[in-house]
């Protein structure tokens, strides 16, 4: 199940907050989290994961559509590393659906 933007508002509203605190909170924390990375800034949120830039070296590729080779420059690409509690909700849904449980 695919869980959008609309669905984790509604799922604040239910733990009460309002719609409108709740689409702000949405908003701000993407933004942040925008905003840092922005400056080259790394952020790290305990039990969720870490947000941070890394610099993928220049290379050569082949072209899918021709198989002439083509060089790609050096570029930077947003990376992020789940955290415990990610890992161990993951961990536990697995667990479940083998169980079948889910």
């Amino acid at each position: 199940m695919d869980i959008k933007r609309s669905d984790l508002i509604q799922q604040l509203v239910e733990k009460g907050y309002t719609k409108k605190a709740a689409t702000s909170i949405i908003d701000d924390f993407v933004c942040t989290i925008l905003e840092n990375l922005e400056n080259g800034n790394t952020v790290s949120i305990r039990n969720f994961g870490c947000f941070d830039i890394l610099e993928r070296k220049a290379r050569s590729c082949p072209n899918p559509q021709t198989g002439e080779r083509v060089d790609v420059p050096a570029h930077w690409i947003p990376r992020f590393y789940p955290g415990n509690g990610m890992r161990r909700a993951v961990k536990v849904w697995e667990d479940n659906t083998k169980r079948g449980l889910m």
